[in-house]
């Protein structure tokens, strides 16, 4: 693997965003009435669409540990943390980033315990981080944000904003971004370790930010590197030692997101999202892809055995952000869900729109729940809607014990053309029974935004239709956040305990819950 190659060729595409304009309007020294900021349309159109308040951001390096006030009751069996991630420093001085996915990440620890619910956040201590703390103002591009006279870009975590996901590790938690080293963090107080290397040829590999854990403690991962038209591919055995990274040369690349993997092989589908960027071009990572709806959705099939062994098939052209588990029979045949979309309207439309103060476009909700099927004797592959037109879901996931599995539910958002939210994104945790086609779910009142929910496996009971979910709402119009657990047999009934942070968190993306962990 020539290392050098493969970062540059990844990095390629940013070192050309830090040279390029800041996508804001700006103006020149005659105009007579300078376009406003991005920042200051923002706050504009706050006061038509308050619920953009979960998207301002926030200045604050940490929020000290706090005992929350508890409605309801909590489920005995129910002791562990929720670490949760995502974009929350949106703004420097008076610059504001372009896309959601810029913002540098925050890590939340909420602890449920015997005594009630307690949360502590901290900023992540990235390289980017505190460069740009220091400095007062933006040094480095982002995913979807290009820099006027930033700092050269000289790896992969000099751009880390670690603000997609997290990975408990017994005394740690990992900070995930998607292009980068994860980020070490002490699991109980979230100060910053530094970045997660097992080598020096390995120290800013792409490690995407949902790495799959086996019922055996094995982690399988992937990253991609655009320039480079490579994929890299990560096994971590169960004591925590590196078992294997190797890379794959591809036509392209598609930025994908997720992945899945049975007990035999892996499945990565390739979007035709492709990087070209342009040199004339604004200058952004994101920027650089173009879609091509009429080219294939590519299938990559690869054996776990020796990640090397892999064959290839085709779907149509759709967008996947997420997955939510795969498993394969006895005869070979794949089996796995997820939200498909027809184009990545979101990335390119609404996920910038937000960050200026406009309204998210009803239109692009366009995510629906979808079983992929993939005979790996035949070689080809399938896929066939869960729901009904209409419906529209993102964040899947399922009982963790039955990773890589057969699993029957599947626990998403979603929302519905009949009954849309005034926010636009989705109001309603769902619960969808794979077998039966059955769903039950709660909405959220339309003054919450709510979160990826998790199922949480009661100890007691091996029966992924008991246990609880557990997920986080942003209540934007009381400016207050909170943490609400379901009993998973009884959605329907609304949370059985709720636990209240007197203060809004920026939006978030994903979490894990750690079972048992207690500090």
């Amino acid at each position: 693997m020539n290392r050098r190659r493969l970062l540059c060729g990844f990095f390629g595409g940013l070192a050309a965003a830090s040279a390029a304009p800041v996508l804001a309007a700006t103006s020149s020294t005659t105009a007579p009435h300078p376009a406003p900021s991005l920042a200051e349309r923002f706050r504009a159109g706050l006061r038509e669409r308050p619920w953009l308040r979960a998207l301002l951001g926030t200045e604050s390096p940490a929020l000290p540990p706090r005992q929350l006030a508890l409605e309801g009751r909590l489920p005995e069996g129910l002791m562990g943390v929720l670490y949760r991630n995502g974009p929350a420093r949106q703004e420097i001085g008076d610059f504001r980033y372009g896309h959601w996915f810029d913002g540098d990440g925050m890590v939340h620890r909420w602890r449920i315990g015997a005594d009630g619910v307690e949360h502590r956040a901290r900023m992540v201590h990235t390289t980017k981080y505190l460069a740009e703390r220091d400095a007062g103002r933006p040094l480095y591009p982002g995913f979807g944000t290009a820099v006027a006279n930033g700092a050269p870009v000289s790896g992969p975590d000099s751009v880390n904003v670690a603000n997609i996901s997290v990975l408990p590790r017994g005394e740690e938690v990992w900070a995930l971004w998607e292009a980068g080293s994860p980020w070490r963090l002490d699991a109980e107080s979230l100060e910053t370790l530094g970045v997660q290397s097992y080598s020096p040829q390995t120290r800013g590999l792409p490690f995407s930010a949902h790495p799959r854990v086996a019922p055996d403690g094995t982690i399988w991962n992937f990253g991609y590197a655009s320039g480079a038209r490579r994929l890299v591919f990560w096994r971590i055995d169960p004591d925590g030692s590196l078992g294997r990274v190797t890379t794959l040369p591809v036509e392209a690349t598609g930025m994908p997101h997720d992945f899945v993997v049975t007990h035999r092989h892996l499945v990565l589908l390739i979007p035709p999202l492709h990087y070209e960027p342009d040199p004339d071009g604004p200058g952004s990572f994101l920027d650089g892809h173009v879609w091509h709806p009429e080219r294939p959705t590519k299938v990559l099939v690869m054996e776990l055995a020796d990640l090397e062994t892999h064959f290839w098939a085709e779907l149509p052209a759709q967008w996947v952000f997420h997955y939510g588990n795969a498993f394969e029979d006895a005869d070979g045949v794949i089996r796995f869900d997820g939200a498909s979309a027809a184009a990545p309207d979101k990335l390119f439309g609404s996920f910038r729109a937000v960050m200026g103060g406009e309204a998210v476009d009803q239109a692009e909700a366009s995510a629906r729940p979808v079983l992929f099927r993939i005979d790996t004797r035949t070689r080809r592959a399938s896929q066939e809607p869960l729901a009904e037109a209409g419906l529209y879901s993102e964040f899947p996931v399922v009982d963790p014990r039955r990773s890589t599995q057969r699993h029957r539910w599947v626990t998403t958002l979603t929302e519905h053309d009949d009954d849309p939210a005034v926010h636009g994104w989705h109001t309603t945790v769902t619960r969808l029974d794979l077998e039966t086609g059955a769903r039950s779910g709660y909405r959220y009142p339309d003054e919450e935004l709510p979160e990826e929910h998790l199922y949480v496996p009661d100890p007691d009971r091996d029966d992924e239709a008991a246990g609880w979910l557990v997920g986080t709402s942003l209540d934007w119009k009381r400016q207050r956040t909170h943490l609400n657990v379901f009993r998973a047999d009884a959605l329907a009934d609304g949370p059985i305990a709720r636990a209240t942070l007197p203060e809004l968190l920026p939006l978030g993306l994903h979490g894990r819950f750690a079972a048992g962990a207690q500090g």
